[in-house]
């Protein structure tokens, strides 16, 4: 095989190697929505400077949420700015497991306790899950955003 005739088949390789790339990454990309990394991106996206005020007035209201995980229960617990617990106060949050949107679901927690509020999740899927924690008491709002694993799950 001469010079030439190596040159133009590498060429012609990485073109096709190239072309077959390109071809696997559109297949995978346009398939099963539910594998989206941002649900509603282009919602978030209009709403960017509503969810930065909200965001910043959870912060001045001064109020912590701790998360504990056992299996799949959560058990939430809120205090104020002193550490006095949140009480009366109704407690959602909304669950999002990493890449698989079409599991999003939305609880509402239940008081255990002056301040300490338990949820059990539904379903069955484990590992990483983003929360979209609201506690609302009275006329304050306060809303955070945590990170759990609940381990090992069935998908």
């Amino acid at each position: 095989m001469s010079a030439k005739t190596r040159w133009i088949g590498i060429i012609v390789g990485l073109l096709v190697g190239n072309a077959v790339a390109v071809a696997v990454l559109i297949t995978m990309s346009s398939g099963q929505t539910a594998h989206r990394v941002l649900p509603d991106y282009y919602q978030r996206a209009a709403n960017w400077d509503a969810t930065m005020l909200e965001a910043q007035a959870s912060a001045d209201l001064g109020w912590r949420a701790d998360v504990a995980v056992s299996g799949r229960e959560l058990t939430l617990t809120v205090v104020d700015r002193g550490g006095a617990p949140v009480a009366d106060a109704r407690v959602e949050l909304t669950a999002v497991p990493r890449g698989r949107v079409d599991a999003t679901a939305t609880f509402a927690a239940v008081a255990i306790g002056p301040g300490v509020y338990r949820v059990a999740l539904s379903g069955d899927r484990g590992g990483l899950h983003d929360i979209a924690l609201t506690v609302v008491r009275g006329d304050q709002r306060f809303v955070a955003d945590r990170l759990i694993d609940l381990g090992n799950g069935h998908t």
